[in-house]
């Protein structure tokens, strides 16, 4: 689903550059008055659902050229994608401006007077990277950062989030990351229901308990069964804001399954083995033994499985954050938990997901295993972590707090702890040279 939405703010963003080169947008006539504003197929008791609606603050060059471009779109997802037709995607212009719903009947409740995201989009979403960085960039776990967190969705009076892609404004010579609009493509209860049932075949297995969860404040939007309910589940993570958090315990799989039930009365042996079995499984794939679950950083435990399997790895980096203990004293350990969420953060969206680890193998000491790295492309690495890590937007209680780091960098020549001991070091070196204490 986000591969799509990225698919068509790309398709969106060329169509738009194709026809406001050749000024293929038409004219004003499209529109008619719709309150303070101004809209096409903007009337809520008279919606033409062959078409999308437009409502601007005022009629203009740009308004015309984005409908036209996304009806365009529009067209061809209809005829592509037939079970696309009815989700909740829109444009939003890089100011507020104007606004297009794919799904006229979304526009209904909506007035520039009274939506605060009209006023400030930018509030709202994430800042665009550089055009090239965003379409080159393979990790979909670090494009999804631009999805927002959880919020009340007015459409669907629902809890909901929202996936969010950019189309870029490719006018000028230079590459950027100006943008012409956002397409939001809104994302409740039900849609992901939805979803869940296609990918199951709509048939969701018997007693699957499942929810998405935010990594950042652990609130849980519970898609099947009942959430409370959970107790052995399981974590996938989906992308540095979001996981899915799923069980399937046996007893809720047993009692709402006809043939579990009989074997349940008929066969209480085969019941036992189905326990063990489902039990085998779950712990055998449970990640939690090697997963921090307050930062989603590997554990020290780890560092056993690296020595089991002789994993190689060519550098390492080690990190120690700076005044941490303070933070705690002055804010409470809740603040201190979110500092350390906002410092993993950092660094697990500058490695490589695939190749590279990021272990929390202390309170507020952190260690990244790089794999095929030189030690010159290592300092580099972790300059900019440790330059992320100083801008980060960090306010406990509503106080802005400068987040800090001192590190330290080796290869690994004979010994994985030699190697550590000796970034340990280096950053020892680096804290007094900074007057921080160890």
């Amino acid at each position: 689903m986000f591969n799509d939405n990225e698919l068509m703010a790309e398709a969106t963003g060329v169509r738009y550059q194709q026809i406001s080169r050749h000024r293929l947008c038409g004219d004003d006539s499209l529109f008619i008055p719709r309150g303070n504003a101004w809209g096409i197929n903007a009337d809520p008791n008279a919606f033409d659902t062959e078409h999308g609606t437009l409502i601007t603050r005022k009629p203009d060059d740009s308004a015309r050229c984005i409908y036209t471009a996304a009806e365009y779109i529009r067209s061809k997802v209809r005829a592509l994608n037939p079970e696309q037709h009815d989700i909740h995607r829109y444009l939003i212009a890089n100011d507020g401006r104007w606004f297009y719903w794919f799904n006229p009947a979304d526009s209904a409740p909506f007035n520039f007077e009274t939506s605060q995201m009209a006023k400030n989009p930018r509030h709202f979403f994430s800042e665009p990277e550089m055009f090239y960085d965003r379409v080159l960039q393979k990790s979909l776990r670090k494009k999804s950062q631009s999805a927002t967190q959880f919020y009340g969705d007015k459409i669907t009076g629902d809890l909901g989030y929202s996936i969010v892609s950019y189309i870029y404004d490719l006018s000028a010579g230079e590459p950027s990351n100006n943008i012409v609009a956002y397409l939001v493509y809104d994302l409740s209860r039900a849609e992901i229901r939805r979803m869940l049932m296609s990918a199951f075949n709509h048939q969701i297995p018997e007693g699957l308990i499942l929810g998405l969860q935010s990594r950042q404040t652990g609130e849980l939007l519970c898609i099947v069964g009942n959430c409370d309910w959970f107790d052995n589940y399981r974590i996938h993570q989906i992308s540095l804001r979001y996981e899915i958090k799923y069980a399937q315990p046996v007893w809720l799989f047993v009692t709402q399954d006809f043939w579990a039930l009989m074997m349940l009365v008929l066969a209480p042996v085969l019941l036992v083995l189905l326990f063990l079995f489902f039990r085998f499984h779950l712990n055998r794939a449970d990640l939690r033994f090697y997963r921090d679950p307050l930062t989603g950083c590997f554990t020290r435990n780890i560092f056993s499985l690296v020595q089991q399997r002789s994993l190689p790895f060519s550098t390492v980096i080690l990190f120690d954050c700076n005044k941490f203990k303070a933070i705690n004293d002055n804010y409470g350990h809740t603040a201190g938990d979110k500092a350390l969420q906002a410092i993993s953060e950092c660094m697990l969206t500058d490695v490589r997901a695939n190749a590279d680890w990021v272990i929390r193998s202390g309170g507020d000491e952190f260690i990244i295993l790089l794999n095929r790295t030189d030690i010159a492309h290592t300092h580099m690495i972790a300059e900019r972590i440790a330059a992320r890590i100083a801008v980060y937007p960090f306010s406990p209680q509503g106080h802005p707090v400068p987040l800090s780091v001192s590190w330290g960098v080796a290869p690994c020549v004979d010994s994985l702890d030699d190697a550590i001991g000796q970034a340990d070091a280096q950053m020892y070196e680096m804290k007094k040279k900074h007057g921080e204490g160890r």
